[in-house]
């Protein structure tokens, strides 16, 4: 991301009105001479040899006021910071009273290099003033709110020690906005650089990826020829899994602004040729900086469009379908409601969906754009944007965050602490900044009898609140795929491809923090034929008894469509217990239990003569029933094809 350039706070007015009545401080005429080919110089950008006029005209007096605050403002314009506060210095030890513009001007000056006690005085300076314009007294209250918000957070530091990726990501050339899978294993960040190093040509931006083996990351490799091009690629984020990539590319032929949003999908090990991802994300404006959620189906990005609140604002879009060659189909995009009427950047989203990372320059902060956090509650609304603090937050401008699915560490591009240009860090995140847990759950997808890889959709949903959290496919070629599973609740877990049984398990994310271990799960599917059996793990009973919980209905609706589609499967339900409790017990009890599966499926439609119910009691263990983990395997609804 480029340094983003303050304009002039303010135009020396005073200097016009001056050269047009020809009135000045001094009457050394050569003294004047010298300003006024100054502003000649200046005029036409001319700015080093304005500078050197103004040093002329200042060896014939010292004391030309006008040529301080002259100076002042070429120096700014070159960049020269020190010097041009000595100059705004020197024109208040002459006449504090001449110009109290001066104050303001110097106040902003040190406000942004984050000499904040300083700036502090110097607004209270220029607002003793009676004669000052309501813009700048209206600009000069709010630095100073921002003023004591930074003095605040200095003096209450969070804990930040950056650590360097290493010479496998970082190089000679600038490397920035990294973004890296749910397992911490693959890393992806642009990097700018000359296409070849044997001929000079102009640097590009382009892709490139690194894989971390232990804890080191390994050397970075050029992305993909199909993704990278002869010009710029950025600003680029990744599902969960890695398997989609979405970027920013600007004047291309098939754009509909400057700068748009494209995508591209790896199956096996090769990426596609991107695609624009067209409208109504794209616009005639500014379309740029996307972050996509974990599973692929929410995408936040940056656009200047006209109907936002501010300059660059944040907004969200949802998948609604992916076709069948790879193009997709997105709704209308919603504004934030956290957008100011200044810009807001760099949006990450982290992989448990419920916390937030953005940049901005319209909220009270620490100066240019400071990185803040939102949450969402409850009642599923976002909550007030927090500041990060400090030194997360400077005076300079601080733009792309993103945080690992653990949610303890934050990755993030500097040349802060960079030796060679801009290079990526991650450091350990305050625990108060941490978003909630996120563990991950990986594996392949295969024929049970075969071992082929499968293409199999893959759901994850709230028990609780039946909410859909994540929604996706494995890889076409290799049938992998890697889920996110969020902290704090029960989901159902289930895969199916066509031709096939479902499969289907149950996690729970609540207490235990063994719980939330990231897990690698295979998964078998059984073809439809006779013979193939599934256990229903998300169908629920009360203790000790048959009545089935409201949490079996999803996994009962999904039994209900599998047998609808397929209306010549016979099947079987089988119930099963672990082994407390007498053996008549819990033979009658899972016999009622499979038979109270077989009444739903009555109800619901399916013939009573395709189902069949049996109760097992304790007599077919798939486990121990030695610890609570093996009774509860044991406690099982178990569903078997007789007949196809």
């Amino acid at each position: 991301m480029k340094k983003i350039l303050l304009p002039l706070t303010l135009l020396m007015l005073w200097q016009a009105t001056i050269l047009a009545q020809n009135r000045y401080t001094i009457s050394n005429r050569r003294a004047i001479g010298h300003f006024e080919q100054a502003d000649r110089f200046y005029s036409r950008r001319q700015n080093k040899l304005a500078l050197l006029e103004l040093n002329k005209a200042l060896r014939f007096n010292n004391r030309f006021i006008e040529a301080w605050l002259f100076k002042a403002d070429v120096l700014h314009a070159l960049r020269r910071t020190d010097e041009e506060i000595q100059a705004y210095q020197k024109a208040i030890e002459i006449n504090p009273t001449f110009f109290p513009n001066v104050h303001f001007n110097l106040a902003n000056v040190y406000f942004k290099t984050g000499k904040y006690l300083k700036a502090k005085e110097k607004y209270k300076d220029f607002l003793s003033y009676p004669k000052i314009s309501d813009r700048n007294k209206k600009l000069s209250n709010k630095k100073l709110v921002n003023c004591n918000f930074a003095i605040e957070k200095m003096q209450h530091p969070v804990d930040f020690d950056p650590v360097n990726l290493g010479e496998g990501v970082n190089s000679s050339a600038d490397e920035y906005w990294p973004t890296l899978t749910a397992d911490e294993e693959i890393l992806i960040f642009t990097r700018l650089d000359y296409p070849a190093k044997e001929v000079k040509l102009k640097k590009q931006e382009d892709f490139w990826v690194s894989v971390r083996k232990d804890t080191v990351w390994q050397p970075a490799k050029y992305l993909s020829v199909d993704v990278n091009t002869h010009r710029n690629e950025g600003a680029q984020t990744i599902t969960a899994d890695g398997r989609y990539m979405y970027f920013t590319a600007c004047n291309r032929s098939d754009g509909y602004g400057k700068c748009d949003i494209y995508y591209a999908f790896k199956q096996g090990g090769e990426w596609s040729k991107p695609m624009n991802i067209g409208k109504p994300i794209n616009s005639a404006a500014w379309d740029s900086q996307p972050s996509v959620s974990a599973d692929g189906r929410v995408l936040y990005f940056v656009s200047n469009r006209k109907s936002g609140k501010g300059m660059m604002d944040i907004w969200q879009s949802k998948l609604i379908e992916t076709l069948e060659d790879g193009s997709q189909r997105w709704s209308q995009p919603q504004n934030l409601p956290i957008n100011t009427v200044n810009n807001e950047m760099s949006p990450f989203i982290h992989a448990g969906n419920s916390y937030l990372v953005f940049a901005s320059d319209g909220r009270v902060g620490m100066g240019g754009y400071d990185l803040y956090k939102m949450e969402k509650n409850e009642q599923n609304q976002w909550t007030k944007p927090e500041n990060l603090g400090y030194p997360i937050n400077t005076h300079g401008d601080e733009i792309g965050l993103v945080i690992n699915a653990r949610g303890d560490k934050a990755y993030f591009s500097s040349n802060r602490v960079a030796k060679n240009g801009r290079d990526i860090f991650s450091f350990n995140l305050p625990r108060e900044l941490q978003p909630p847990t996120t563990s991950w759950l990986k594996g392949k997808v295969f024929d049970a009898e075969t071992k082929k890889r499968l293409w199999a959709s893959l759901l994850l949903i709230d028990l609780e609140r039946k909410d859909t959290i994540a929604q996706l496919k494995s890889d076409r070629v290799n049938g992998n795929y890697l889920l996110c599973l969020p902290s704090g609740q029960e989901y159902m877990f289930a895969a199916e491809a066509d031709g096939y049984l479902f499969y289907s398990n149950h996690f729970s994310m609540l207490g235990d923090k063994k719980k939330t271990d990231p897990q690698v799960l295979d998964i078998p599917l059984y073809a439809l034929k006779k013979g193939s059996e599934i256990n229903l793990r998300n169908i629920f009973f009360a203790v000790d008894s048959w009545e089935l919980l409201p949490q079996s209905e999803l996994e009962l609706q999904r039994l209900t469509r599998l047998l609808s589609v397929n209306s010549t499967l016979i099947v079987e339900i089988g119930g099963h217990t672990d082994s407390t409790g007498d053996d008549a017990h819990n033979l009658n009890l899972s016999n009622n239990r499979a038979k109270a599966v077989c009444d739903y499926l009555i109800k619901k439609g399916i013939a009573k003569k395709r189902l069949t119910y049996k109760g097992y009691g304790e007599n077919k263990p798939i486990a121990d029933n030695e610890s609570e983990k093996g009774k509860a395997l044991n406690r099982r609804t178990g569903f078997k094809i007789l007949d196809h």
